[in-house]
Formats: structure tokens, C-alpha cells, sequence
């Protein structure tokens, strides 16, 4: 717990609520982290340019944005005991688009993901 947690639980005029809140918050950042480091593999720059480190984090900050878009609606659809973010990304690698003549159409979307796409309310065009 760091210092400035510590004082804040310390104070008498905070209710229990307001502490657990602040717990739950840390947590949410502590899942946050997680998946920076786990799910992104954005945890290890290698880089010596401070343009390249500010590039990098640029993408992993969008990297972020993306990931909490498709974890919101897991979360509010209960699906988190099913899938995973890594999961539906990997069931939404498998939708490919292809260019028939000057055409541009989807490819045949597999079973699970075509479930998967449906529960999530996922658009394909």
C-alpha cells in the first residue's frame, strides 16, 4: 500500500465507502497494467530515441484504448467468465477482407466467431 493510500485510509472522516472505492480504483489500475503488460506485451522499450520511446508510447496508449473497448462490453454482456480480450482478438483475426474484381466483401466468418460477434453486437461491414 503506498504512503499516500496509507493517509488516506488513516482519516477518520472517510466513510467505508469512499475507501473501497479508492481500493476498487487501484485495483482497475492494477488490471490495467496487467493487460499493458500481458496482453499488449508492451512492458520492455527497447529504444534509446526520446522520439521513438514518446512513438511507442503513443501506440500502446491507443493499444490501451482499443483493448478497454472490447473489454466494456464483456463486462456489461457478463461474458468475462467465457472470453478474454486475448480471445476475441484472436476470433477477430480470423475475419479477413478480401477484394473480388473491384469489390470489397468479408470472408465466411467462422461459427464461434460469428456467435461471438453476435453476443457482442459486433458490426461486420
Amino acid at each position: 500500500m503506498s504512503i499516500g493510500m496509507d493517509k488516506k485510509c488513516n482519516r477518520l472522516f472517510y466513510n467505508a465507502k469512499e475507501i473501497y472505492k479508492t481500493l476498487k480504483l487501484m485495483m482497475e489500475i492494477e488490471v490495467m497494467f496487467g493487460a499493458f503488460k500481458n496482453v499488449l506485451d508492451a512492458d520492455r522499450p527497447y529504444l534509446s530515441d526520446d522520439y521513438k520511446i514518446e512513438g511507442w508510447m503513443l501506440i500502446n496508449f491507443i493499444s490501451l484504448i482499443f483493448y478497454y473497448r472490447i473489454y466494456k462490453p464483456l463486462v456489461e454482456k457478463s461474458l468475462l467468465n467465457t472470453y478474454s480480450v486475448k480471445d476475441v482478438l484472436l476470433h477477430l483475426s480470423r475475419i479477413y477482407k478480401l477484394k473480388i474484381g473491384n469489390e470489397w466483401l468479408n470472408s465466411e466468418i467462422p461459427k464461434k466467431t460469428r456467435n461471438l460477434i453476435n453476443k457482442l453486437e459486433i458490426p461486420t461491414t
